[in-house]
């Protein structure tokens, strides 16, 4: 018995014993140190190591990942991350460009200051754009700290909320918006903006890598969204109301991140 052999019992799951391993701790004070306190110490290593792989479980596992990269989505997962992360971010872009700004834009587009609209446009399209490119970039970094991940998946689901506040401030206040009706029409904003962003998120399921996707990806999948829908809607709709922006506008990426969770919880638990 040598100290390969001990610590290979301990890495198989058993807590080597014997007449040979008796004879071996009495020369070796390092295997020693495993035994010691019930082999806590050696239990605790062979933890952090991980199996060795016969030659037949890992051909089995090779036949296996072989066999999951195969049809669409395993040609999408295939594509550069910067192709991918364009596309993401231009399923958003071709909806804005293409329809809202040219044929559906908001009634008072002529009206509103145009220096606070571009800003609003310009956060919200940059907060999307870096956001797809961290969040697609995830699978290739396993080491990342997963409080920055969080704080940054809250700060996405923040911004629309934040920019809501100063978004009443580039509107003409010749009339009044009636309160009443504002409220009422928050539904169909947010409706609106939910369902314009489905693309966005099938796509984002189409291009990611992970087979087991962190809660933290998930929210920021649904972040973004947010940020995808409140641009959206920021160029279709006219709503200087508050209480309209937060609850029909700044909530579609609160409600895509706790739904995206959800699924996430419910799928691993099966």
């Amino acid at each position: 018995m040598d100290c390969a052999e001990i610590r290979s019992g301990f890495v198989a799951g058993r807590v080597p014993a014997g007449p040979g391993v008796d004879e071996h701790l009495k020369e070796c004070p390092h295997c020693h140190e495993l035994f010691e306190r019930g082999a806590q110490l050696g239990r605790r290593l062979a933890l952090s190591v991980l199996p060795t792989v016969e030659a037949g479980d890992l051909f089995a596992r090779v036949d296996q990942e072989l066999s999951r990269e195969v049809g669409l989505r395993a040609r999408l997962r295939a594509v550069p991350t910067r192709t991918r992360a364009t596309l993401l971010a231009g399923v958003i872009g071709l909806n804005l460009l293409g329809v809202q700004l040219f044929m559906h834009r908001r009634d008072d587009f002529g009206e509103y200051s145009p220096a606070l609209f571009w800003l609003v446009a310009a956060l919200l399209i940059g907060a999307l754009v870096f956001g797809v490119q961290r969040l697609l970039h995830g699978a290739n970094a396993p080491l990342r700290v997963a409080e920055r991940d969080g704080a940054f998946a809250i700060s996405l689901l923040a911004l629309p909320g934040l920019l809501a506040l100063i978004a009443p401030l580039g509107a003409a206040h010749g009339d009044i918006e009636d309160a009443a009706l504002a409220w009422a029409s928050s539904g169909n904003c947010f409706v609106f903006g939910a369902v314009a962003v489905v693309p966005f998120l099938v796509l984002a399921w189409l291009f990611e890598r992970r087979d087991r996707v962190p809660f933290v990806a998930l929210a920021s999948a649904g972040a973004l969204s947010g940020i995808g829908a409140n641009l959206l809607l920021h160029l279709h709709c006219g709503s200087e109301h508050l209480g309209h922006l937060l609850l029909g506008h700044a909530s579609i990426g609160l409600a895509w991140a706790l739904a995206l969770g959800l699924c996430g919880r419910l799928s691993r638990a099966s």
